[in-house]
């Protein structure tokens, strides 16, 4: 967390911090003896957005969540840079807010830890005065799952307005205890940046003390849980990723649920995470493609 502070700091006025929401926020799966919301921190680009500011009824924002297994932090100017630059360029944002929930360390970090985080962030911008019909929800790998869980929590549990819609790049649908395993059984296993110690870490971190409830396990794992959203959706895999085949297998769930506006987009031989690393490893294009497609189905 040590980088993450020090970025903040140089940031300066691009910090802000998200105080927790409205207690009646948490409720359902969030509600929680153990895990509590907290204050988190996220940097805007290219400039932060002031409560009252001018034209908020023109403003288009992106609410980036980074992966991480739920147990990272990655440097937020690095990969927060490339992320609103193509969400700038390409979707059409005017800014980006790159959210940085707390990471699993501890038992009060653990699942629901994370979700909470998220909703509160999505309440600090909605509380900004941004249309909700503006807000677009964009998580990467173990932070696509928890835009997913969001999904579900403000569908089912929440009063909070609904967002504009939702990308998830390589989203972690399948989360098991055995998670090191599922990952060395899969077919792109050898090929791809991910590791098996790195998941299986991860979920002895985020998965809470106690045996999980079936409900809990749908917010954990969507996959074979697929629900009922209004929410415009967009999943993007890379076909070369160990994740592929869960990932489809869960953008068709969510596509043959009656009344769901699901698309699901893959990249030919790309591997994990895609809105991360296209700018070093020559894909631009492809993400120009998915997120042009974005922005007609989202706002026009």
């Amino acid at each position: 967390m040590s980088v993450v502070v020090s970025e903040h700091k140089k940031a300066k006025e691009r910090h802000s911090l998200a105080e927790p929401a409205a207690e009646n926020l948490y409720s359902g799966i969030l509600n929680s003896s153990v895990c509590k919301p907290a204050p988190v921190g996220g940097l805007w680009y290219p400039a932060p957005l002031q409560e009252g500011s001018p034209n908020l009824d023109e403003e288009k924002l992106v609410l980036h969540f980074p992966g991480g297994a739920f147990v990272l932090a990655f440097g937020q100017e690095m990969y927060g840079r490339t992320v609103s630059k193509a969400m700038s360029q390409y979707l059409g944002a005017s800014r980006t807010f790159f959210a940085q929930y707390r990471p699993s360390v501890d038992d009060a970090t653990r699942f629901p830890a994370a979700l909470q985080d998220v909703v509160t962030f999505y309440g600090y911008i909605l509380s900004l005065g941004v249309k909700p019909h503006n807000v677009i929800l964009s998580g990467d790998s173990a932070a696509g799952n928890l835009v997913i869980a969001l999904l579900r929590h403000l569908e089912t549990s929440s009063n909070l307005p609904l967002p504009g819609g939702a990308i998830v790049w390589s989203p972690w649908v399948h989360v098991t205890p055995h998670a090191g395993e599922d990952y060395e059984s899969s077919k792109n296993a050898a090929n791809d940046c991910l590791t098996a110690p790195l998941l299986q870490w991860g979920v002895e971190a985020y998965f809470p003390k106690h045996e999980p409830t079936p409900e809990e396990l749908a917010y954990i794992s969507p996959l074979h849980h697929p629900f009922l959203t209004r929410v415009p959706l967009i999943i993007h895999s890379g076909t070369a990723e160990a994740f592929f085949d869960t990932i489809e297998e869960f953008a068709k769930q969510m596509i043959d649920v009656d009344g769901n506006r699901v698309k699901f987009h893959f990249t030919n031989f790309a591997s994990h995470n895609l809105i991360m690393a296209y700018d070093g490893v020559g894909l631009e294009h492809e993400v120009e493609s998915i997120l042009r497609d974005a922005s007609s189905y989202f706002w026009q």
